[in-house]
C-alpha cells in the first residue's frame, strides 16, 4: 500500500469523525483547571458532562472550553496525580481546583501484576516516561531506552532497521543464549522470540542471516512508560523467568471525554555513514601498488567508492493517527500506524502496518470492570546480503571493502565486472539478491476484575501472542564467483509460527490495618505455554536468469519445482513449554517511613527432569524513608532521603524445550538419529542478589538521584554437554557446580537547573560499573578448570578458530587469542604457538546522559552515551582487508597500509587485532517548537526537527563500536566481536504533531 495514500485517508477519516461530533453542540462551559496546593495550572485534565461523552481537556494554561447539552448536571474533572472531583453546573463559567491524590507522593509505576508509588518501592527500578524517550528515527522499543537506565546494555547487533539488539541488565547471568530480559507489555509477558524464518546460506559461503527484533510490532507512539525491574526484590515475582531482569511496557490508555484526535507525521532523509570503515581510495590504492611493488595491470584505471555506490537515499515515512474518548462508565482508544525506514544500503526497507484497539467499561455498580487491549501488527522486510558468518567468499560488506577502487563495476558493454581475486562484486550482488520478509503478529488480552469487598478484588487475564512469518530468498545465478550458485541460482520458501498463551488469576488486598499500618497483598496463579515451528524448502540449478542479459521477472521461489536440485526439507518442532506458577506478594507501610516486602514463587516447567519440576523463588526488601522523620521534615536541604535493602533468588529456563528429555532428529527416510539424552535430575539454574540502595533530593527536589550496589550470584549452571560414550552421539545438559559472579554499582542523578516560565534547563546522567567473573568452575568431583571455547573467527586462513574462552577466575566470553610480537625483519606477522588470555569483551562501565533545554516555544533535547572498559576484535581485519589482498589487487585498511608488515605475511588470528571498544555516541539532537493552538480546530500543533546517531567518538577503526555480531559456538554466545556488519546511519528526520 502507497504510505501517502494511506496518511491521506486517515486524513478524511479523522477529520470526518471530529465534524460529526463538533456538531452536537448546544451550549458553551468555560472555566480553569489549578493545583489547590499553589495554585498553578493544570494542562491535559480532562473536563466530561458526567454520564454523557462531551468532554474536553485543559491547555497548557489550565483553561477549558466545553460544548455540553443543555440539561447538563454536573461536570467530572480528572487528571493524573490528582483527585477527581464532580462539581454542579451552575453557570457558564466554572474554575475548579484539584487536590493532588495520594498517588502524587511518588510517580505510579508498574511492577509485577500491580503498581506501586515509587517512593513506596523496596526493590531497584528505574522508570522512563514517553517524554524521556530517545527520539528521532528508532526502528525498535528498545532502542528508545538506550543510555537512559543504568546498569541496562543495549547494543544493536547491525545498523540495519529492525536488527536484533543485544540487552542486558547487570552483567552475564548464563554461559548460554537466552541473556535477554524478560518483556511483558500490559500485564503479558513475551516468549522473546520472533516468527520471522531463520534463513542460513550455505551456498555461496554467505552463513547465517541477522536475526530481527522481537518487538517491532510495538507502534512506539502507543508507549506511555517503561520500567525497568533489576533486582531480585522487583523481579522475584516473575520467578523463572526474572534472572535477566524484566523491562515492562505499558501503553496508553483510553481517557474519558469527548472525541479526541492525536495525529503525527514526519519524514526523514539519509545523512551518510555515521562512521566509515577506513580503506584505501583510488589515489592511495595507487600509492599502495607502488609501495609494495605490485604489477600496474592491478590499476583498473578508474576511481570509483564502492559505498557510495551502494548507498541509498530513499526517504524515511512515518504516519500515525490515535483516537480516545468516553466517559466514566466507559472508555476506548484506538491508533493506526504507517511507517517505512529504508537503510542506508540498497535494497533495505522495514515497513510496518500497525493497528491497537483497547478499551475499559465499568457495570454493576462499577464492581465489575471488563477491559482488553489488541496489539495487530503487519512488518515487511527488504533485507540486502549482509550476514553473520559468511565465509571466505563474503557478502555484500566484504565486497564492497574488498573491491579495488580503481576497477569499474561494469566491462563496456555495461554487464558487471566480475574480478578473479575473490571479491566479488558488489553491485552485482545486490541485482542478484532479493530476499523478502512478512511477518504478522496479533498480542490480545481480555481482563475482567470484579470488587468482592470494599478491600479485596478479584482479576482475571487471558492474552495470547500468536505469530506468523514467511520468507522468500533468491539469488539468481548470474551472479558469478561464489561456487555453488555461480550458473545455478538459488531459491529458498521458509515459515514459522509462534503461539503462546497466558492464564492469570489474581487476588488483590489492600487496605489499612491501623492508622498508620497499610498492607498492599497479592496471590495469583498463572499458566504459560508457547509453540514455535520453522520449515524451509529450497533448491538450486535454475535455467532462468543465469545471464544477466536475459532476464526475466519471475523469482525461483515462484517456481521452486524448477531447480534441478531439490534440497532436502528443513522442518523443525519445538516441543510445547509450559510454565505453571503460584506466586503472593505482600507489601507493609508503617506511617510512611518503613517499607516491607516479601514475595514468593513457584513455577513449575516440563523443561526440567522428572525430579525438580518446580523451583521457588523467594525474595524480601525494606526501605527507610529517613526524609520523614521528624528531624528531616522541617530540612531545606533534603527534601527526600531513604534507603533500601533487598535479597531474592530468580531463576532462569531460557535454554531448550528439550534439555531433560530424549530428543530425536529425523533426517530422511527411515534415519533417525539421537540429538539429546534425558537428564531427570536437570535443575533450575538459580541466581540469588543482594542490593543495597539510596534514593535522595535536595534543595525541593531540584537535584535528585539514586544510587545502588549489587551482588549476583549465579549457581546450578546450565551446561550442554557431549553424552558419555557408549552413548549414542547427542548432548546432555547437566548443571555445573560454578558461580557466575557480577558485582558492581549503578549511579542516576538529575538536575533542574533552571526552571523560569520562558527559560528552563534540566540535565540528566547515569552511570553503572560492573566485574564479571566464573568462580569456581571446575569438571565435576574435580579441581581441573572448565574451558569452553566459542567465538568463531570467520574467513579464509582463519577457518576454525575460536577467540573467546569460558574458564574459571575469567570474565565471560574472555578472548583466548595468540600473542601478537610485531613483525620480523621481511615484514612477516610474529604470533606466538599457543592463545591466552587476552582481554575483556564485557563493558565495565556503561553510561548516558541527556538534556534538554527550553525557551519560550522552543525546546532542545539532547541524547548521548557509551561504554568503556572492554575489547572488539575485529574480524573484518583479520581476513578481509589484510595487506595479503593487495597481492591479488583487493583493497586493504589504512591501518594495515600504514603498519610494517609485508605482502608475504600470512593470515592469522592474534591480540593484534583487538582494539578499544570504548565509545561516546551522541544518540540524537531534536529541536522541538510549540506552536499551540491554530484556528478552531488544531490543538497543540508542535513541529520538530531531529537527528540521529550524530557522530560517534572512539579509537576503534569500524563502522561502530557498538556492535554485536553473532558468532557463537555450540549454542554458547559470543561477544564484541565485529565481521562484516551492516553500517550505522546517520538520519535527519522533521514532521508535525497535532491533536483535534
Amino acid at each position: 500500500m502507497n504510505l501517502k495514500t494511506l496518511a491521506k485517508g486517515m486524513l478524511y477519516l479523522f477529520l470526518a469523525l471530529f465534524s460529526t461530533a463538533a456538531f452536537a453542540q448546544t451550549k458553551v462551559i468555560t472555566g480553569k483547571v489549578t493545583d489547590s496546593k499553589d495554585g498553578s495550572p493544570v494542562a491535559g485534565a480532562t473536563i466530561v458532562v458526567k454520564g454523557t461523552q462531551f468532554g474536553t481537556e485543559t491547555g497548557p494554561d489550565g483553561s477549558f472550553k466545553l460544548n455540553a447539552p443543555a440539561d447538563a448536571k454536573k461536570l467530572v474533572i480528572s487528571s493524573l496525580n490528582f483527585v477527581t472531583q464532580e462539581i454542579a453546573i451552575t453557570g457558564s463559567a466554572i474554575n475548579v481546583s484539584l487536590a493532588p491524590s495520594a498517588d502524587q507522593l511518588g510517580d505510579v509505576v508498574v511492577i509485577g501484576y500491580g503498581t506501586a508509588r515509587k517512593n513506596d518501592l523496596t526493590g531497584a527500578l528505574s522508570s522512563v516516561k514517553a517524554k524521556d524517550f530517545n527520539q528521532g528515527i528508532i526502528s525498535s522499543p528498545d532502542q528508545l531506552l538506550q543510555n537512559k537506565v543504568a546498569g541496562l546494555q543495549i547494543v544493536s547487533n547491525g545498523g540495519q532497521p529492525g536488527t536484533a539488539t543485544t540487552v542486558k541488565l547487570r552483567g552475564n547471568s548464563s554461559l548460554i543464549a537466552g541473556q535477554q530480559p524478560l518483556y511483558v507489555i500490559d500485564g503479558v509477558p513475551l516468549d522473546g522470540r520472533t516468527a520471522r524464518p531463520s534463513v542460513t546460506l550455505g551456498a555461496g559461503g554467505f552463513g547465517t542471516t541477522p536475526d530481527d527484533n522481537p518487538l517491532l510490532f510495538i507502534n512506539m507512539n502507543d508507549i506511555a512508560q517503561v520500567d525497568v525491574l533489576k533486582d531480585a526484590s522487583a523481579t522475584a515475582i516473575y520467578g523463572s523467568r526474572g534472572a535477566n531482569g524484566v523491562i515492562v511496557i505499558t501503553t496508553k490508555k483510553a481517557t474519558g471525554g469527548a472525541l479526541k484526535v492525536d495525529a503525527g507525521v514526519s519524514y526523514g532523509v539519509n545523512a551518510g555513514y555515521m562512521k566509515k570503515y577506513e580503506v584505501l581510495n583510488a589515489a592511495q590504492f595507487r600509492q599502495a601498488l607502488k609501495k609494495y611493488n605490485q604489477p600496474g595491470s592491478l590499476d583498473g584505471g578508474a576511481s570509483v567508492d564502492p559505498f557510495k555506490a551502494i548507498e541509498q537515499n530513499t526517504i524515511a515515512q512515518n504516519y500515525n493517527v490515535a483516537f480516545s474518548g468516553g466517559n466514566e462508565n466507559g472508555r476506548f482508544r484506538a491508533s493506526f500506524l504507517a511507517s517505512s525506514q529504508p537503510g542506508i544500503i540498497k535494497n533495505t526497507d522495514l515497513s510496518k502496518y500497525i493497528a491497537s484497539f483497547g478499551g475499559e467499561y465499568k457495570m454493576l455498580d462499577k464492581r465489575l470492570t471488563i477491559g482488553f487491549n489488541l496489539i495487530a501488527g503487519h512488518v515487511t522486510y527488504q533485507l540486502p546480503n549482509v550476514s553473520n558468518t559468511a565465509g571466505s567468499q563474503g557478502n555484500l560488506i566484504s565486497s564492497a571493502l574488498s573491491w579495488n577502487p580503481t576497477l569499474p563495476f561494469n566491462n563496456s558493454n555495461g554487464t558487471f565486472n566480475y574480478p578473479t581475486n575473490g571479491s566479488g562484486n558488489p553491485m552485482s550482488l545486490l541485482a542478484a539478491y532479493s530476499d523478502a520478509s512478512n511477518l504478522n503478529t496479533l498480542l490480545g488480552n481480555i481482563n475482567a476484575s470484579y470488587k468482592l469487598a470494599k478491600n479485596l478484588s478479584y482479576k482475571f487475564l487471558y492474552a495470547v501472542n500468536h505469530a506468523t512469518g514467511s520468507r522468500l530468498t533468491n539469488i539468481d545465478g548470474f551472479v558469478q564467483g561464489y561456487s555453488g550458485l555461480s550458473g545455478l541460482g538459488f531459491g529458498a520458501i521458509s515459515g514459522a509460527t509462534l503461539t503462546s498463551q497466558t492464564f492469570t488469576h489474581t487476588l488483590n488486598y489492600d487496605a489499612n490495618i491501623t492508622k498508620k499500618l497499610k498492607l498492599n497483598a497479592v496471590a495469583g496463579y498463572e499458566y504459560w505455554t508457547s509453540d514455535y515451528s520453522n520449515q524451509s524448502f529450497s533448491a538450486t540449478g535454475f535455467n532462468t536468469n543465469l545471464d544477466q542479459t536475459k532476464l526475466v521477472n519471475i523469482p525461483y521461489t515462484s517456481i521452486l519445482q524448477n531447480g534441478n536440485t531439490q534440497n532436502p526439507p528443513s522442518i523443525y518442532v519445538d516441543p510445547t513449554t509450559s510454565l505453571q506458577s503460584y506466586f503472593g506478594r505482600a507489601s507493609l507501610n508503617y506511617d510512611e517511613k518503613y517499607f516491607l516486602t516479601a514475595t514468593m514463587r513457584a513455577d513449575g516447567s516440563n523443561k526440567f527432569g522428572a525430579n525438580n519440576k518446580y523451583g521457588y523463588f523467594p525474595s524480601v526488601g525494606a526501605r527507610w524513608v529517613i526524609s520523614n522523620e521528624k528531624f528531616l521534615q522541617n530540612s531545606k536541604l533534603i527534601s527526600n532521603l531513604a534507603v533500601r535493602a533487598s535479597w531474592g533468588i530468580t531463576g532462569s529456563q531460557e535454554f531448550p524445550a528439550s534439555a531433560s528429555q530424549e530428543s530425536f532428529g529425523v533426517n530422511s527416510y527411515n534415519n533417525i538419529g539421537q540429538s539429546n539424552v534425558f537428564n531427570p535430575n536437570l535443575k533450575w539454574q538459580q541466581t540469588s542478589q543482594t542490593d543495597l540502595g539510596l534514593d535522595f533530593g535536595l534543595f525541593n527536589g531540584r537535584i535528585f538521584g539514586s544510587f545502588d550496589y549489587y551482588n549476583k550470584n549465579t549457581t546450578n549452571i546450565l551446561f550442554q554437554s557431549n553424552a558419555i560414550q557408549p552413548a549414542p552421539a547427542a548432548t546432555y545438559w547437566i548443571n555445573l557446580p560454578g558461580h557466575i559472579m557480577n558485582k558492581g554499582f549503578e549511579l542516576s542523578l538529575g538536575a533542574v537547573v533552571v526552571d523560569h516560565k520562558n527559560f528552563g534547563w534540566n540535565v540528566n546522567f547515569n552511570m553503572a560499573y560492573n566485574k564479571n567473573k566464573l568462580t569456581d568452575f571446575f569438571a565435576p568431583g574435580t579441581t581441573t578448570p572448565l574451558q569452553i571455547l566459542t567465538g568463531q573467527i570467520t574467513g579464509q586462513g582463519v577457518s576454525g578458530t575460536l577467540a573467546q574462552i569460558m574458564t574459571n577466575n575469567q570474565p565471560i566470553d574472555a578472548f583466548y587469542l595468540k600473542p601478537f610480537g610485531g613483525f620480523d625483519a621481511n615484514g612477516n606477522q610474529i604470533i606466538g604457538a599457543n592463545p591466552v588470555i587476552a582481554g575483556n569483551p564485557n563493558p565495565t562501565t556503561v553510561y548516558g546522559v541527556s538534556t534538554d533545554i527550553r525557551y519560550k516555544k522552543f525546546t532542545l533535547t539532547i541524547n548521548g552515551g557509551g561504554q568503556g572498559g572492554y575489547l572488539i576484535y575485529s574480524n573484518t581485519a583479520t581476513n578481509i582487508t589484510n595487506l595479503a589482498g593487495i597481492v591479488a589487487g583487493r583493497n586493504i585498511d589504512k591501518a594495515a597500509y600504514n603498519s610494517s608488515e609485508g605482502v608475504t605475511s600470512a593470515v592469522g588470528a592474534s591480540t593484534r587485532f583487538l582494539q578499544s571498544g570504548n565509545f561516546f555516541k551522541l544518540r540524537n539532537a531534536t529541536i522541538n517548537y510549540q506552536v499551540g493552538n491554530v484556528g478552531k480546530y488544531i490543538k497543540n500543533l508542535s513541529a520538530f526537527v531531529s537527528g540521529n546517531n550524530l557522530f560517534v567518538i572512539t579509537k576503534f577503526t569500524g563502522f561502530d563500536p557498538e556492535v554485536n555480531t553473532d558468532h557463537s559456538n555450540a549454542g554458547y554466545p559470543s561477544l564484541s566481536i565485529e565481521y562484516l556488519p551492516y553500517p550505522t546511519q546517520r538520519t535527519v528526520s522533521f514532521g508535525v504533531n497535532f491533536s483535534l
